[in-house]
């Protein structure tokens, strides 16, 4: 009973850490959040929030289940207070057709993946996020590159703070998580943007109308691509996959779902503000653009970009004489747009931190022989949503308002930024997700308006059906047919991922549970995740003779090492040519005095994996460093401790045989 009595407790701190941050804020903005999204605005706020809570217990030295425990009870606790206090109505009335439209989007994805368990598990990069959350659970200790020892992890890993304690709580792995979660923020977003698109109409309209329209300005991203890939069975993506359609990356466990929904709320809060000129509004779009960086850092430039637009709107309107401001006026909004900078100063300091053993920059020029390429592929992807977005620029030139207007500009700005600005391992993608946010309203109003004479509802509403159809299509058989050739069985009643008993190695069971946490894993290249399933860092990942399809990652480990995360390419090789030698079957004693020297500087524990005794592993026993934890026909494991001298290698209390793995 008492321990039936524990679970519903952490279900209730695990719920409040969905939305009760979140409250924090909306309650004390209440006044220009319409009642029907405070909910809403709540929840996409939180996870944004809750990782700048995080940082201050790391310095305070809270573990990470502590961090869980109390800011859940705190969140919780302060919430109820301002709600009480300022008693804001919170009432989800009249979002309704939205949500369902926006569910109705996400029903593919949810059979699909529900249909295939291996998908929660393995899907595109999951298992390099997972690597991230794991080292959550040793805060305050900040995690490390899993991949490659002692490095910092170069990799957002703040944004998991949410995820990572309402699991923590529960009990329950995130990948078994993610996908709710995800489905809420996507409906979180769609819902957002049909809002700004009935400010971008200026009037109320029929709801589904709208609604259908803003589907299909989302959908419409890369119609070139899903039209020629239905009917080309060995059609490759002449603009991009990963924005085709846009839904599809709610599938994948990745911090930049929350991303896209707090910045949704950004461009409702910029929207209101052009439409009301409420300052209030204003200090939503800041907190909503912080959110929205700390979560996924990739999204600053496109925020920076907004702000910068915000400014340059202002100054027109000045020297135009449209609006002017009093002094108290001009005070509140100077003070505003320093918050606002100082968020910026704040995510930049982040991704400094993050970027300290990093040798290649996240952002750069793109260079002159690739722009013929980016522009095509820009006009390729977005094609259907500029010919509207010219279209109105064009034959309603005179009746647009500064609001719309604004929105255009951002829109093609952001697209252009996706030709111009480099992003690390070509990620530019992002410019056009957020760019698709700002487009998307001013699309939906023109649909909207076409659509609202005589029968034309009924050709949108087949419109939408066919495109929603295409995509599904498209979309198909990469969602069914994943790479998990080399994928185990995940066990699903534990917090931290691991293959299920049967599939477990026997030497990697005894690595997970008689090997010091801090320790450092040397072990031959493998398709498995295999510092996810041990829970220790390996000293380098290297990628296996025959390329193949790591699962959960979707790349080698150079290109993650080196590309996505940004480390020096020469200590990566260096880093192989040692673990190759600490393997080799013979080796000289100059040689295991030179490996010595190299892994002492990591001052921690170290784990040998190797088939059969190495000339490394024999060299060690022979000098009796270390002591072996596990021996079979086809495994070894050697264990050295930070001081060098390991245990009696006889020592039957140190030492685990087993028989063939």
């Amino acid at each position: 009973m008492a321990a039936m009595a524990t679970e519903a407790v952490n279900v209730l701190l695990a719920g409040s850490l969905a939305i009760a941050p979140g409250l924090l804020l909306v309650a004390m903005l209440a006044e220009v959040i319409p009642i029907r999204l405070r909910v809403l605005a709540a929840f996409v706020l939180s996870p944004g929030l809750l990782s700048l809570e995080l940082p201050i217990a790391i310095l305070v030295g809270l573990d990470f289940k502590q961090f869980s425990y109390l800011a859940s009870l705190l969140n919780l606790f302060l919430a109820v207070i301002l709600i009480f206090y300022f008693r804001p109505r919170l009432s989800p009335r009249g979002i309704g057709y939205p949500a369902l439209l926006a569910c109705a989007l996400t029903i593919p994805i949810m059979v699909i993946v529900l249909s295939q368990t291996f998908r929660t598990d393995y899907g595109w990069h999951n298992m390099m996020q997972v690597a991230a959350i794991q080292q959550l659970n040793r805060l305050p200790r900040l995690p490390e590159e899993f991949e490659m020892a002692g490095f910092r992890l170069n990799y957002g890993w703040v944004g998991w703070a949410q995820l990572g304690a309402i699991s923590n709580l529960i009990q329950i792995s995130p990948t078994r998580l993610f996908l709710p979660v995800n489905i809420l923020h996507f409906i979180s977003m769609f819902v957002l943007l049909v809002e700004c698109s009935v400010l971008s109409l200026g009037r109320r309209h029929a709801p589904l109308i709208i609604a259908a329209s803003t589907a299909v300005a989302l959908l419409a991203a890369g119609l070139p691509d899903i039209i020629l890939g239905i009917f080309r069975r060995e059609y490759h993506a002449l603009g991009d996959a990963r924005i085709t359609p846009m839904m599809e990356k709610i599938q994948n466990m990745d911090t930049m779902v929350f991303g896209l929904s707090s910045f949704a709320l950004m461009v409702f809060a910029v929207s209101a503000y052009l439409e009301f000129k409420r300052f209030s509004f204003l200090i939503l779009a800041t907190l909503s653009s912080l959110a929205s960086c700390l979560v996924y850092p990739l999204f600053l430039p496109s925020c920076m970009a907004v702000f910068a637009a915000l400014i340059a709107y202002e100054i027109l309107q000045q020297i135009r004489g449209v609006k002017s401001f009093d002094r108290r006026a001009l005070i509140r909004i100077c003070l505003i747009n320093l918050l606002w900078i100082a968020s910026f100063g704040l995510v930049i300091l982040y991704g400094l931190f993050l970027g300290r053993d990093s040798e290649v920059p996240p952002f750069s020029v793109m260079q002159l022989r690739d722009f013929p390429l980016q522009f095509v592929r820009w006009g390729w992807i977005y094609c259907g949503i500029d010919a509207i977005l010219l279209s109105t620029v064009i034959f309603r030139r005179k009746s647009l308002s500064w609001s719309q207007s604004f929105f255009i500009v951002v829109s093609f700005g952001l697209q252009f930024a996706y030709v111009v600005i480099a992003v690390r391992d070509g990620v530019g993608y992002k410019f056009l997700f957020t760019a698709l946010l700002f487009a998307a309203p001013v699309v939906a109003a023109e649909i909207s308006r076409w659509a609202d004479i005589g029968s034309r509802s009924f050709v949108l509403a087949g419109v939408l059906v066919v495109l929603f159809l295409s995509c599904v299509v498209y979309e198909f058989p990469r969602w069914t047919n994943p790479d998990l050739r080399f994928a185990n069985p995940v066990n699903i009643y534990t917090l931290e991922v691991a293959p299920e008993p049967n599939e477990m190695p026997s030497w990697l069971q005894v690595v997970r549970e008689k090997a010091p946490p801090d320790a450092v894993l040397f072990t031959a290249p493998d398709e498995r995740p295999l510092a996810v399933f041990s829970g220790r860092a390996l000293y380098v990942c290297g990628d296996v003779p025959v390329p193949t399809s790591r699962a959960g990652y979707s790349m080698n480990c150079t290109r993650e090492l080196t590309s996505v995360k940004g480390y020096s390419p020469k200590k990566v090789a260096d880093r192989m040519e040692l673990l190759t030698l600490a393997l080799k079957k013979e080796i000289s004693e100059a040689e295991a005095e030179t490996l010595m020297k190299a892994f002492r500087a990591l001052d921690r524990p170290m784990i040998f994996h190797t088939s059969g005794f190495s000339g490394f592993t024999r060299w060690l026993r022979e000098k009796e460093l270390g002591r072996p934890i596990f021996v079979s026909e086809t495994d070894v494991v050697w264990s050295v401790d930070k001081a060098r001298a390991g245990s009696d290698p006889t020592d039957s209390s140190a030492f685990y045989s087993h028989g063939p793995t």
